[in-house]
C-alpha cells in the first residue's frame, strides 16, 4: 500500500455527483464508517489501521482541527480514510444516499453549556433524524462524552424519537470500553480523573 498523501485524503466534493457514491469516493463497496466532528483526527487515524476491510470518512468544521488531522494522515498508510471539512448538519440533509454508513462516531462533542447556546449542540432531535436516514437499518451510533450534563441531555433527547435504541443497561453508558482507542482529549480528560460517559444506539428506523 502506497503512502497516502494529503490531497487524497482530504475529500474533494466539487469532484463528485451529489449525492456522493462513496462506493467511487473509495474504490470499493466495503462497510463504511463516520466520524462526525473528528477533532485532530488521531481516534479515526487509530480506527482505519486497525481496521483495513473498513472504509472511515471524518466531518470536521473547525479549519485548525482539520489542518492538524491531515498533516497526521500524511504520516500513515490508510487509503481508506477520507477527511471532508464540512458542516455535518449540512452534510447529513444533503450530501449522502440513505442507508450508507454501518457506525457512526460522535466524540466529545462541544458541549455549548450556557442556556443560550444549547441550540448548537449536535445532537438533537431533527440531525439525529438526518442523521437516522444515511445510516443503515441496525447501525450503530456511539457517543463519548465527558460533561455529564450533556448526557443528561442526550437521553432526554432520545426518549422523543422512536428511531435509535439505546443498547446499555441502566443508567444507559458505560465508563469503560475496552480496545476502543482515546482521542487525545479523552487522554487529557481521563489524567485529570473525569469520568468518561460512552452511549450506544442501534438505528431502528
Amino acid at each position: 500500500m502506497t503512502k497516502v498523501n494529503s490531497s487524497r485524503t482530504a475529500l474533494d466534493i466539487s469532484e463528485y455527483y451529489i449525492p456522493l457514491d462513496l462506493a467511487e469516493v473509495f474504490g470499493n463497496e466495503n462497510e463504511i464508517v463516520l466520524e462526525i466532528g473528528f477533532g485532530d483526527g488521531d481516534f479515526l487515524i487509530e480506527m482505519a489501521g486497525r481496521h483495513p476491510e473498513k472504509n472511515f470518512l471524518g466531518m470536521e468544521i473547525k479549519t485548525k482541527r482539520f489542518k492538524i488531522a491531515m498533516k497526521a494522515a500524511q504520516n500513515e498508510k490508510n487509503g481508506n480514510l477520507r477527511f471532508l471539512h464540512m458542516n455535518a448538519n449540512i452534510a447529513a440533509e444533503e450530501l449522502f444516499f440513505e442507508d450508507v454508513f454501518s457506525l457512526v462516531y460522535i466524540n466529545f462533542p462541544d458541549p455549548w453549556p450556557k442556556d443560550r447556546h444549547r441550540k448548537h449542540r449536535i445532537v438533537n432531535s431533527e440531525f439525529l433524524g438526518a442523521l437516522s436516514k444515511i445510516m443503515k437499518k441496525d447501525g450503530v451510533l456511539e457517543i463519548a462524552s465527558d460533561d455529564k450534563d450533556y448526557i443528561s441531555h442526550s437521553f432526554d433527547v432520545f426518549k422523543n424519537i422512536s428511531f435509535f435504541k439505546s443498547q446499555y443497561p441502566h443508567p444507559g453508558y458505560l465508563h469503560n470500553l475496552p480496545n476502543r482507542p482515546h482521542t487525545k482529549y479523552e487522554k487529557g480528560f481521563r489524567k485529570e480523573g473525569r469520568e468518561i460517559f460512552y452511549l450506544m444506539f442501534t438505528n431502528n428506523k
